[in-house]
């Protein structure tokens, strides 16, 4: 009979007939958790257990001689179950609280109903049973959010665990990074029994995130089963892992993709340095805000993690509006420093002040800038050019940026919004009249100097004119068409101007690529490309090495494996899906990530396309994709306006990680109302 019942000191001999549960248990046991007494059944014996009562009745009456408990718990452990692929969560029975002279019956029940499941392949299947502990608290613990986020979930009650995971009860929920503290209002026992660094540790000695179901008897804890988390992959986990030695433990962060990331999302050395010239003192974006009397200070607000660009939110805040934080339990700005009340109320009152009625002018300099031949040049003098130009895009940006809070203001209350009305944009401006001349023989799309994608103007002048963007404006009185029309057509031509300014940056990228190419060249590197990868200070003072470039490039493409989320902070934020329309039109198709659509083939269907951020370089995929969903991005984001152009309909706001939707499932969106959502085609 001893081979009937497997106990703890052979469960290592029997691999091949005890499921993955089974022997975590054991290797929790040999890492020093309380795990409840238990025994085990191989799978060479179920097919004989369920069939024959006699046999079944002999193993459960050894099993109470060998196992003397109060109460038993009769479990599964499929040969299949928790897998790191594949769980089978909450698909097999357990019995809890059973009389060892019921095990028979019990042990009968699970039998069953795995036969059933496993339609007869029972040589799949093993059993635990386990001395049952009547919990004073149970709970299940996810030591990451299954969604690849880097928090701790716990759930709990003050009942069966049984009742948590089966969804008869409604669990108390905690959700904390494993550097925030525990809430004091929570039973002293978690206190007592240092919970978090339990799960902490057991997800360590796995070496991979836990799900783990355990519970709280008379003040001592214990595990009841562990098994990997199948829905976070291995780069999920290197990406967390990275991000808890990469952050501070002490200090608060909040680190967030906005629309510089936008502009460059991966910027390589030299990029991130140009970058860092637009908004230092004197620079560009300094000389703008001056010249509208705004007393903006650059606060290094620019942030690489792996080799993606963040902004600091905190540090960003203090340059324009230094008498508010975003440290708060929500995250969102609120006033927080009195000694710097002088200075915010200034620019507060400065920015409110701003005209953005001088379009025409700022389209008339930048229709020069983007027709006039580039003459011969050196790099110091092209970067200045580039500088210098860059105070007009931003000053079109700024004005554009209240152009549109303008048009949204006034639209709050109305049946359409700024997407839609843009998508008939003829309806109200003869867009003819701010066209330039086409460049040609451009490559990239965005800020970044590696950026080296064919060039998408995206500019065309065809509209839709939906017929209830028609209804809506015919229905208006006289009145208010002359109420709104001017301000639709000052952000229907900004959003053009804004589109121009990307055109001037990429020309004016274009000539410093050039320029460097050549200097690599004149310095003989095997692989001019690599002179990307050194700092302004170097190339400027001729003190350039290929060996030096090729180490920070290595070091920049170790992380081109990493894709971090769009918002980063110290503290676990609840963040809705507060969806919006940037671009109208209905799409469906299966919701892909970039690097699923890069090994897009002939054949295929399109997809729609998910991405954290909106980055002009993803134009290089308008023609295998019906639609655009993204984390990040808004109205002025330049993919979207070349999206709105190319009529391919885009929602942003997106938060998959706190959505049901997944990466893989077919979906159907709504770039007019800002919808996604699950779509079954038959």
């Amino acid at each position: 009979m001893q081979n009937n019942i497997i106990q703890f000191q052979e469960i290592d001999k029997y691999q091949n007939v005890l499921g993955n549960k089974t022997h975590s248990l054991k290797k929790c046991v040999d890492f020093g958790f309380n795990v409840p007494k238990f025994i085990a059944l191989p799978s060479s014996i179920s097919k004989n257990m369920l069939a024959n009562d006699v046999t079944r009745e002999k193993i459960a009456g050894e099993i109470v001689k060998i196992l003397p408990c109060k109460k038993y718990a009769v479990r599964s452990s499929a040969l299949i179950e928790d897998k790191k692929d594949e769980s089978f969560a909450g698909q097999f029975l357990t019995k809890t609280n059973v009389d060892g002279k019921d095990l028979n019956e019990n042990i009968y029940d699970v039998l069953k109903q795995a036969g059933i499941y496993l339609n007869g392949e029972l040589e799949k299947f093993s059993i635990i049973v386990q001395e049952y502990i009547s919990p004073d608290i149970a709970g299940v613990t996810f030591t990451r959010n299954p969604n690849g986020n880097r928090e701790m979930i716990i759930e709990y009650g003050f009942c069966e665990g049984e009742k948590i995971v089966s969804g008869e009860i409604k669990p108390q929920k905690i959700s904390l990074y494993w550097h925030n503290l525990l809430p004091k209002k929570l039973p002293q026992a978690f206190f007592k029994n240092q919970i978090v660094e339990k799960f902490k540790d057991l997800e360590d000695k796995n070496i991979f995130p836990q799900d783990i179901e355990w519970c709280i008897q008379n003040n001592k804890f214990y595990i009841l089963q562990t098994r990997p988390i199948t829905t976070i992959s291995d780069k999920q986990y290197k990406e967390i892992i990275f991000l808890e030695k990469f952050l501070s433990e002490k200090e608060n962060y909040f680190f967030e993709k906005t629309e510089i990331s936008e502009i460059t999302p991966r910027p390589v050395t030299i990029t991130f340095d140009i970058l860092q010239c637009l908004y230092e003192k004197n620079g560009p974006i300094d000389k703008v805000y001056k010249k509208y009397g705004v007393d903006y200070e650059y606060t290094n607000f620019l942030k690489i993690i792996g080799n993606e660009l963040y902004v600091d939110k905190e540090k960003e805040i203090k340059g324009l509006l230094p008498a508010y934080s975003y440290y708060s339990k929500t995250f969102s700005p609120r006033f927080s420093r009195l000694s710097k009340i002088s200075r915010t109320i200034k620019n507060f009152v400065f920015l409110n002040k701003i005209k953005t009625s001088k379009y025409e002018k700022l389209f008339s300099e930048l229709k020069t800038k983007i027709e006039e031949k580039q003459n011969k040049t050196d790099l110091e003098s092209a970067i200045g050019k580039f500088l210098k130009d860059y105070e007009l895009i931003f000053e079109i940006n700024l004005l554009s940026g209240l152009s549109i809070k303008k048009i949204n203001l006034i639209l709050k209350n109305e049946s359409i919004n700024f997407s839609e009305i843009i998508d008939g944009q003829s309806l109200f401006v003869d867009l003819n009249k701010y066209s330039v001349e086409r460049l040609s023989g451009l490559l990239g799309n965005s800020l970044d100097i590696s950026d080296e994608s064919v060039f998408n103007t995206g500019q065309t002048n065809s509209s839709k004119e939906s017929e209830t963007l028609k209804s809506w404006w015919q229905k208006n009185s006289e009145l208010k068409r002359k109420m709104f029309q001017g301000k639709i057509t000052e952000a229907i031509i900004y959003n053009r101007l804004r589109e121009l300014g990307r055109w001037l940056t990429v020309k004016n990228i274009n000539v410093i690529r050039k320029l460097l190419l050549e200097l690599a060249e004149e310095s003989r590197f095997n692989n001019n490309k690599n002179i990307y990868y050194d700092n302004f200070e170097n190339i400027l003072n001729n003190k350039i090495s290929e060996s030096n470039c090729i180490k920070n490039k290595i070091d920049y493409e170790s992380y081109n494996y990493y894709n971090f989320t769009s918002s980063i902070v110290s503290s676990v934020l609840d963040k809705k899906c507060e969806t919006l329309g940037v671009s109208s039109g209905l799409a469906e198709g299966i919701l892909k990530t970039q690097e699923m659509i890069q090994n897009w083939s002939v054949g295929d269907k399109k997809a729609v396309l998910y991405t954290e951020t909106l980055s002009p370089d993803l134009t290089i995929y308008f023609d295998r994709i019906f639609g655009i969903v993204s984390n990040n991005g808004g109205l002025l984001s330049h993919l979207a306006i070349m999206a709105r152009e190319k009529k391919i309909p885009m929602v942003v706001g997106f938060v998959i990680a706190n959505s049901k939707i997944k990466i893989g499932d077919n979906v159907q969106i709504d770039g007019s109302i800002g919808e996604i959502k699950k779509f079954d085609s038959a």
